[in-house]
């Protein structure tokens, strides 16, 4: 490939890349520099790709000249890893097959370009490892559905193109959230009792609210204030706690009000009769 198309390649990946970075884009283009990586890297004389498509894509000289990894082909992944992250058509859900298209998309050749050549499907297969490992980091507030496969282990060999499931980043729903953990990508985790969060894509714990002093969620999940329930007559609770009876006698039945008037207290704790 000629030095001006080296330099046309890699200027695309600088200006990909000169958005914000979030950390988990960024852990995921560190991943890129690493051996061994989470996936690949996947190379055009290689038998299949990671999703089992075939390959084998080399070919004889003149064209068959990236065999050695004299480039430092990692900026290509972690263009990928921006694909995947950074998606101005569906910012709030990534998948795995819009990432693909766009590597693909962007290192196709035209009338414009040589027929084919190594170092450009190495740049692509490394865009689409990126995408990839995008999918194993996962962002906080989403949670990632892993990729699995439809059939035989060797289904990329009978000619038919692989199915695969998966593949997506969802926002967590409401009363839930998910940290940076990259070990656990694949579910968000409900808000702890007592805690409730209404929006989506809860980052952290801290995104969960807290129930007011009087009121108490029993279940994990909560995802409206509506389920923070006023304690019973004779409970109380704090912040972000159960109800418990106020004193020993508050909850025995003859300290309690009738229902008739058990919603005429204006004050919290209340024991005894109106």
């Amino acid at each position: 490939m000629p030095k001006y198309c080296e330099s046309f390649l890699y200027l695309a990946v600088v200006i990909a890349l000169s958005g914000s970075v979030s950390a988990t884009e960024e852990q995921c283009q560190i991943d890129c520099g690493e051996s061994p990586r989470p996936v690949g890297p996947t190379r055009p004389w290689d038998a299949q790709d990671p999703l089992r498509n075939p390959l084998r894509l080399t070919r004889p000289y003149p064209y068959h000249i990236a065999a050695n990894d004299e480039y430092d082909f990692a900026q290509f992944c972690k263009l990928g890893c921006n694909y995947f992250f950074v998606d101005p058509e569906k910012p709030d859900k990534s998948t795995l097959g819009r990432c693909l298209g766009r590597c693909d998309e962007y290192y196709d050749y035209n009338s414009l370009t040589p027929p084919y050549n190594d170092l450009a499907e190495v740049a692509r297969l490394e865009c689409r490892d990126g995408c990839l490992m995008a999918l194993r980091r996962c962002q906080p507030g989403y949670y990632c559905l892993q990729v699995s496969f439809e059939g035989a282990e060797d289904s990329g060999e009978s000619g038919e193109t692989p199915r695969y499931s998966g593949g997506e980043m969802i926002p967590c729903p409401a009363g839930t959230y998910r940290d940076v953990s990259y070990d656990a990508v694949e579910a968000c985790i409900p808000c702890p009792p007592n805690y409730f969060r209404e929006d989506i894509k809860g980052r952290s714990i801290a995104s969960c609210s807290p129930c007011s002093a009087g009121t108490s969620a029993v279940q994990p999940g909560s995802d409206s204030v509506r389920d923070c329930v006023r304690c019973k007559a004779g409970t109380f609770s704090n912040e972000a706690s159960f109800c418990m009876c106020i004193t020993p006698m508050s909850c025995a039945e003859d300290q309690l009000p009738s229902p008739a008037d058990a919603e005429k207290r204006e004050t919290v704790p209340f024991i005894g009769r109106w």
